[in-house]
């Protein structure tokens, strides 16, 4: 077996008792990672007839990886802060590999977005409605299909909130990192503050800040601020509406009563505190969740090609135990 070197913390809570465990993976990996091998390997991409199940009537931009087969299960990712639906293409191809259809969203404000009349700035409210229409598509694209919400940062804090409110189209949520308890939060309110009374429309950089706290990596750093796809300029109207948006995370997390909850937190993250989303995770009113805290992970472990195998693996096994789909033959992405 190969010895895996993560660190992961696995916490599962109780009727509010806490019950946490810091173990090396390797140690987990015999029970938690031997029905692993029953997922089918990465294939050939999918043939060029193979196209994404999404209805014309919807106008939100999006990108998506299929199986060639069909799918186990359908996965509606909603990316961060900044970043766009391009930032899950490693996580689409590495799941769409493991017969996953895996669709990301650009968020309002974001992305495609950008070069749109309506849209182009921040909303979530209109955000949460194209989550809707989404939801709704996959679900009549593919009958019978499980469909989990997958997000990270401020994508975690939406997909937490979409569950809540659509919990009859949301089969389970993945959200990684969704807490709004930042390093440096007064400082950087007290700025957009000042900033807001100036001018609440003229934007500002955000981007440095993010993404220095965000990795280590330099390459990674450069990387994200040279895209031209991310937008790390924002309104002190927009940051205002985010900052408000996140607050409502803890009744979000409240209104989820039986949904199957995976909670992800990256123990070197800069930029939002684990205990954060610790704190989120119990106040979920789910029994069914889970909690994994990455031991030597930063705050981007989904997005931008930071999926590591170990943490791919973990997450087909959670993905595996919570669906009643049944498994398919080997499939590929596109």
């Amino acid at each position: 077996m190969t010895v895996l070197r993560k660190r992961i913390m696995l916490g599962r809570f109780t009727k509010g008792i806490a019950l946490t465990i810091l173990v090396q993976t390797a140690i987990l990996a015999p029970s938690l990672l031997a029905t692993s091998s029953t997922f089918a390997q990465a294939a050939p991409p999918a043939r060029k007839s193979v196209v994404p199940a999404w209805s014309a009537k919807i106008k939100v931009p999006h990108r998506s990886w299929i199986p060639i087969d069909r799918p186990r299960e359908v996965l509606l990712c909603v990316h961060g802060l900044g970043f766009n639906s391009q930032s899950f293409d490693e996580f689409g191809r590495v799941m769409a590999s493991h017969g996953f259809a895996v669709y990301a969203v650009d968020v309002r404000g974001f992305g495609a977005w950008l070069n749109k009349r309506e849209g182009n700035k921040v909303d979530f409210d209109a955000c949460l409605n194209d989550i809707e229409a989404a939801l709704k598509n996959v679900r009549k694209a593919y009958p019978g299909v499980p469909v989990f919400l997958v997000g990270e940062s401020m994508g975690g804090a939406i997909a937490m909130r979409a569950a809540s409110r659509y919990p009859d189209l949301v089969n389970g949520l993945i959200s990684s990192v969704p807490s709004s308890e930042r390093y440096g939060s007064l400082t950087t309110k007290m700025h957009v503050g000042l900033r807001y009374i100036e001018d609440k429309n003229k934007p500002m950089d955000v981007g440095t800040t993010v993404v220095e706290r965000a990795t280590a990596n330099q390459n990674l750093q450069k990387k994200m601020l040279a895209d031209k796809g991310n937008r790390m300029e924002l309104t002190p109207k927009e940051l205002k509406q985010f900052d408000e948006f996140m607050k409502g995370n803890f009744d979000a997390a409240a209104l989820i009563e039986k949904m199957p909850v995976l909670l992800i937190a990256g123990f070197k993250d800069k930029l939002v505190k684990p205990e954060g989303t610790i704190e989120l995770f119990n106040a979920l009113t789910t029994q069914d969740k889970l909690l994994m805290v990455i031991g030597d992970g930063e705050h981007l472990l989904l997005e931008e090609n930071q999926l590591t195998d170990q943490l791919s693996q973990m997450l087909l096994v959670w993905l595996k135990n919570e669906s009643r789909s049944k498994s398919p033959g080997v499939t590929a992405h596109e």
